[in-house]
């Protein structure tokens, strides 16, 4: 699937209308058009733009993953415990999990 058939999938699946998406990203109808239906190739902007109206990443546009979602953003210290959970053995990721699970439902409360 190219990527303005995802794109195309996605105007049809949310049921946004063409001129609508056209005018968010500041191009024509007919251009707009054009590049759903994959008669000109869809400049970067074009594509950021339409990631952004849909809150889904370029990667899955343009077929890269199946997952719409933009990978989240990590501090540095969220990329530290990643790397740390990472390196641990699978019984110590267990309690880790555990761990987070407990402190969310004392969390809750």
């Amino acid at each position: 699937m190219g990527f303005g058939a995802r794109a195309k999938m996605l105007v049809t699946d949310r049921d946004v209308k063409q001129k609508t998406l056209a005018a968010a990203v500041g191009i024509s109808e007919g251009k707009m058009s054009n590049y759903l239906n994959e008669k000109n190739e869809m400049p970067t902007r074009v594509a950021v733009g339409i990631a952004e109206f849909f809150h889904v990443s370029t990667d899955y546009l343009l077929g890269l993953t199946d997952d719409p979602q933009p990978p989240m953003s990590l501090s540095q210290e969220e990329r530290a415990l990643v790397a740390g959970y990472r390196a641990l053995s699978r019984d110590q990721r267990e309690l880790v999990l555990h761990g987070v699970s407990l402190m969310g439902e004392q969390n809750r409360r």
